[in-house]
C-alpha cells in the first residue's frame, strides 16, 4: 500500500544550534551531539551530557548552543522523558529549542503535544514585567514550519487557519519556506482551494509545491481534484518527479480509472522512472488491484525476475495475488506462488494469507490447508481463512477440529466474530444440531452472544436445524436487533410453515418504524405466506411495498407472488399477473409456476412454462424432470418416458437426492433411496419396515373414524 504521507513536504532541517559556542561548550562536543542525533546513539548522547555537566557548559550563564544540541540529540534518540527533564532544568530557551521539541512531537505522531509546546513557547516568560518581556521567545521560520506541520498532522483546518493568521501578523508569510509549509498544511487538511491559491501566488512554482497539493488531495480522498491539480502542474510547465507520480498512480488506482492506466504508465516511461522501484511497485499494485493481472505480472517480471532482484515489498506480492484472485487466473496465481517459493519470500504472514485467500476463492481446499500448515507464524486472519474454507467445502469436522485448537487461545490467538460466524454457518449447512448447541454454549461463555451478527447466525442455524424454539429465545433476548435480525426471524417462521408468526414479526417491525423493512424483508414474508397458504395476506404485503414503503418490487418479489398464487391453484390469476409484469419473466418466474402445475396437475400450463424454460435454460435438467413428473402424475407415461429418454440422449442426468441423519451428535450418515452400503443396512431396513407398518395401522384407524381420506 502506498504511503499517504507527503514525501515532498518541506523538510525540517535542524535549526542553527551553535549560537557562539563558548569554551565551556567546545565545537567538538556539539559535533559529537550532532553525530549522535544522526545515528540515534543514546549512549553517546548520555556520555556527552555528562561531560557538558562536568565542564559547566550547561550553566544558565552560558550560550544555548550546547543545551539545544543536547535536547535535539535526546529527541532524535526517542528519549522524550530525558529531553523534557532537560527542558525543565533549562531556565533559558529560544526559538531553536522549541523548533526541536515541536518537530519531535510531530515525528512521533503527537500533533496536539506539538501544538501545546508552541503555546508554551508563546507564553514563555509571560508579560508581567519588563524582564519577562525581554525573556519571551519569538518564533522563527523553523518553529512556524513545525507548528504548521502539527496542524496538518492533526487534520485541523480551523486551527491551521488561525496559525496562518498569526504568521501573517508576524510577517512570516514572505518567507518561501513558510509559504511552502502553509501549502503542505492546507493540502493535508483537505483545503485544496487554499493550497492552490497560495501556490498560484508564488513567483516561481516548483514541483515540491504542486506535489504537496496533489498528495494532500489523495490523502483526503479528493482523487478527481488531485488529477485536476496534476493537469494544472503540467500546464504550468513543471515536470513531475517520482513522488508526484506515486500520488497520481494511487489516485488512478483508487478511482479505478482504467482509461488512465495506460497514459500514466506511458508518462512514467517518458520521465525515465521505469527503474524506480517505488514507482514500478505502485504501477504493479494499480494494475493488480483493478484486475489487470497480465500487465502487473509483466511489470513484476521486468523489475524482479529478469534482473534477479528479490521483491521484499509484501504489499506488492499481496496485490498480485489479489489480482489473480479477482480475475480468476488460477494458473497465474500458482505461477506466482512457485516464484515466491523459489525466491525465498517466506515466511511472510501477509503474503501467505493472500495465497490462502486466493486458493480459497478457487475452492482448492487442500492447497489452502497446505499453505496454512507450512506457516511458521499465523494470525487470526490465517485461522479464519482456513476454517471458513473448510466449512464452506463440507469438511466441517476438520473446521471444527481447528476451531477447538484455536478456541482455548493457544499461541496468543483467540477466535474473533469472523471465526465464530464461519463455524455457526458450518454447523447450519451440515445439519449438526448437537455441535451447534455446544458452539452456542462457547459463544455465551466467551461473550460473543452480545454480537448482533452472531445472534442472527444462531437464529438462522436453529431455524434450519428444526429448533424454532431456540431461534425465538435468542431473538427475544437480543438487546439490540438490526434489520437482519428481523428478517432472519421472519424467514425462520416461513421455513417452518408458520406464516401467521412471520406476519406477526413483520407487523412488529413495520409498527416500530426503526429499522424500516427492506426488499429482503418482503421476500421473506411473502414466501412465508406462500408456504402457509395465506394468499390474501401475502398479496397484500406485495401491494404495500410500493404504496406504503416506497420499495419497487424486483423479480424476486414477483416470483414469490407467482409461487403464492400457484400453490393455491389460482392459475388464471397467475397468468394475468405474469402478463402485467413490468419486465419480461425469467426462469425465476416460470420455475415456480411449473412446480405449481406439477402440484395441481395442470399439464397445459406446465408445457407452456417448460417451453419458456427450454429457451432460457436449454442445458438444465430441472425443468425437464419437473415436466416429466407432471406427465407421470397425469398418467401420461409415454410423454414422461420421452423426456427421460431425451435427457439421456443429450447426456443430462438427474442429480441424486440424498438425506442426512445425525445420530446423537456422534456422527452423521448420508444415504440415498434403496441404499444398502451401511454395515447395519439390514437392521435399519427392518426397523423402517416396522415403523412403516405401524404408521399404516394408524392411518387405517383414522380412516375408520373419519370420512376424510388421509394423505
Amino acid at each position: 500500500m502506498l504511503s499517504l504521507t507527503t514525501p515532498s513536504s518541506p523538510p525540517f532541517p535542524v535549526p542553527p544550534l551553535t549560537h557562539g559556542a563558548s569554551t565551556a561548550a567546545p565545537a567538538s562536543s556539539i559535533a559529537l551531539l550532532r553525530g549522535a542525533a544522526t545515528r540515534c546513539d543514546a549512549e553517546l548522547t548520555s556520555a556527552v551530557h555528562a561531560a557538558l555537566l562536568k565542564s559547566g557548559a550547561l550553566h544558565p550563564s552560558q550560550p544555548l548552543a550546547a543545551s539545544n544540541s543536547l535536547l535535539h540529540a535526546y529527541l532524535q534518540c526517542g528519549l522524550l522523558s530525558r529531553a523534557l527533564r532537560l527542558l525543565d532544568e533549562t531556565p533559558r530557551r529560544d526559538a531553536a529549542t522549541y523548533a526541536s521539541l515541536i518537530s519531535a512531537h510531530c515525528r512521533r505522531g503527537a500533533p496536539l503535544d506539538a501544538l501545546r509546546a508552541f503555546l508554551d513557547m508563546l507564553a514563555w516568560g509571560g508579560a508581567d514585567d519588563d524582564q519577562a518581556e525581554d525573556d519571551a521567545v519569538r518564533p522563527n521560520e523553523f518553529t512556524a514550519a513545525a507548528v504548521l506541520q502539527a496542524c496538518g498532522l492533526a487534520r485541523d483546518g480551523r486551527l491551521g487557519r488561525m496559525v496562518h493568521g498569526y504568521l501573517v501578523a508576524g510577517g512570516f508569510c514572505g518567507d518561501p519556506f513558510v509559504v511552502g509549509s502553509l501549502v503542505n498544511m492546507y493540502a493535508k487538511v483537505g483545503d485544496a482551494a487554499s493550497a492552490r491559491r497560495l501556490v498560484l501566488r508564488l513567483p516561481s512554482r516548483d514541483v515540491v509545491s504542486w506535489t504537496a497539493i496533489i498528495s494532500g488531495c489523495v490523502l483526503n480522498g479528493m482523487l478527481e481534484e488531485a488529477l485536476e491539480v496534476f493537469v494544472m502542474m503540467l500546464e504550468d510547465g513543471v515536470l513531475p518527479n517520482n513522488v508526484t507520480m506515486l500520488s497520481v498512480i494511487q489516485a488512478c488506482s483508487l478511482m479505478g480509472a482504467s482509461e488512465l492506466f495506460g497514459p500514466v504508465h506511458a508518462l512514467v516511461v517518458l520521465l525515465e522512472l521505469g527503474d524506480d522501484a517505488s514507482v514500478v511497485n505502485s504501477l504493479v499494485m494499480m494494475y493488480a488491484k483493478n484486475g489487470f493481472v497480465e500487465e502487473a505480472v509483466w511489470l513484476f517480471i521486468g523489475l524482479y525476475l529478469k534482473s534477479g532482484n528479490l521483491c521484499s515489498n509484501e504489499d506488492v506480492l499481496a496485490a498480485i495475488l489479489y489480482g489473480c484472485t479477482i480475475s480468476g487466473l488460477q494458473k497465474n496465481g500458482e505461477g506466482i506462488h512457485a516464484h515466491l517459493i523459489k525466491m525465498g519470500a517466506f515466511p511472510s504472514i501477509s503474503v501467505e494469507n493472500s495465497l490462502m485467500g486466493m486458493y480459497a476463492r478457487f475452492e482448492l481446499v487442500d492447497a489452502v490447508h497446505l499453505v496454512f500448515s507450512a506457516m511458521e507464524v499465523t494470525d487470526i486472519v490465517s485461522w479464519n481463512t482456513v476454517i471458513s474454507c473448510l466449512a464452506k467445502s463440507d469438511r466441517v469436522d476438520e473446521a471444527m477440529e481447528l476451531f477447538s485448537i484455536l478456541h482455548p487461545g493457544g499461541g496468543g490467538l483467540a477466535p474473533d466474530y469472523v471465526t465464530v460466524l464461519s463455524i455457526v454457518q458450518a454447523c447450519s449447512n451440515a445439519g449438526l444440531l448437537h455441535q451447534g448447541q455446544m458452539l452456542h454454549g462457547c459463544i455465551m461463555k466467551s461473550g460473543f452472544i452480545c454480537d448482533v451478527s452472531i445472534c442472527n447466525a444462531l437464529i438462522s442455524m436453529y431455524a434450519k436445524l428444526g429448533r424454532i424454539d431456540f431461534a425465538e429465545m435468542i431473538f427475544e433476548r437480543m438487546d439490540i436487533k438490526d434489520l437482519v435480525s428481523w428478517n432472519s426471524m421472519i424467514n425462520a417462521y416461513g421455513m417452518h410453515g408458520d406464516g401467521n408468526s412471520a406476519l406477526r414479526i413483520f407487523n412488529q417491525l413495520r409498527d416500530s418504524g426503526i429499522p424500516a423493512p427492506n426488499a429482503i424483508t418482503f421476500v421473506s414474508v411473502i414466501s412465508a405466506c406462500s408456504h402457509s397458504g395465506l394468499i390474501s395476506e401475502g398479496y397484500k404485503c406485495f401491494k404495500s411495498m410500493r404504496t406504503e414503503h416506497g420499495i419497487e418490487p424486483s423479480m424476486d418479489h414477483y416470483a414469490c407472488v407467482v409461487d403464492l398464487l400457484g400453490r393455491s391453484g389460482r392459475f388464471a390469476e397467475v397468468e394475468e399477473f405474469i402478463s402485467d409484469m413490468p419486465f419480461p419473466p425469467n426462469s425465476s418466474i416460470w420455475g415456480p409456476l411449473l412446480a405449481a402445475c406439477q402440484l395441481h396437475g395442470n399439464v397445459d400450463l406446465a408445457e407452456k412454462a417448460a417451453n419458456e424454460l427450454s429457451a432460457l435454460e436449454p442445458e438444465s435438467d430441472i425443468w425437464r424432470v419437473s415436466l416429466s413428473n407432471t406427465y407421470a402424475s397425469a398418467g401420461r407415461w409415454k410423454d414422461a418416458a420421452k423426456i427421460r429418454t431425451e435427457m439421456r440422449r443429450v447426456g443430462l442426468r438427474k442429480e441424486t437426492g440424498w438425506s442426512f441423519v445425525d445420530v446423537g451428535g456422534v456422527g452423521g450418515f448420508k444415504f440415498v433411496s434403496a441404499d444398502t452400503r451401511h454395515h447395519d443396512a439390514e437392521k435399519i431396513y427392518s426397523v423402517w419396515h416396522s415403523m412403516n407398518n405401524h404408521m399404516a395401522d394408524l392411518a387405517a384407524g383414522v380412516h375408520e373414524l373419519s370420512p376424510i381420506s388421509t394423505v
